[in-house]
């Protein structure tokens, strides 16, 4: 097969050419696997003794470190000197976990607030007025800052400018003959 794009109709982009693989091999379809190789003492255990053994091996049924950590006891029975290293690793291990367990509560309080405050997309007000020119007047501020221009002939009213030529001199309001 020609390993170049092939073109449908000249204004069609060309597709890759096909992916071309060799056959599966005659060995993988009818895979024969040797016979099973448990141990002598594996075979003379009961089905629920076999099931512990390995999972006992595997670990499957250890706690995690979290709940390790959860087994620690509550209370403090002997209380270590004051003001030793043992009372102050305990002061820290006691704060530690007593923030560690604020962070999950407030966490879990922000995930039961979204939760139950739900979607809120129905909620929302659609648009009364078809008219395109109001609804974009909505959309936009009403109050523009427009920086302030400093004082000078530009930006005097109308009144004030009253200016009068006469005879090559300027005068406001009157004119000098």
């Amino acid at each position: 097969m020609p390993n170049h794009a092939q073109l449908i109709h000249a204004s069609d982009p060309a597709y890759a050419p096909p992916v071309i693989r060799p056959p599966s091999p005659a060995s993988s379809v009818g895979t024969v696997y040797e016979p099973d190789q448990t141990s002598q003492s594996d075979t003379e255990l009961s089905k629920e003794e076999f099931e512990q053994k390995w999972l006992a091996k595997l670990h499957l049924d250890d706690l995690k470190i979290e709940e390790e950590d959860n087994l620690r006891p509550v209370l403090i029975d002997p209380r270590p000197p004051p003001d030793s290293p043992e009372e102050k690793l305990l002061v820290q291990n006691i704060l530690t976990g007593l923030r560690s367990r604020v962070r999950q509560l407030e966490e879990d309080a922000v995930f039961q607030q979204l939760i139950m405050s739900g979607s809120k997309v129905g909620l929302e007000k659609a648009p009364s007025n078809s008219d395109i020119d109001a609804l974009m007047r909505s959309m936009m501020p009403t109050q523009v800052n427009t920086p302030q221009i400093s004082n000078g002939p530009w930006n005097r009213k109308r009144e004030e400018s009253d200016i009068t030529l006469s005879l090559g001199t300027a005068m406001r309001g009157e004119v000098k003959v």
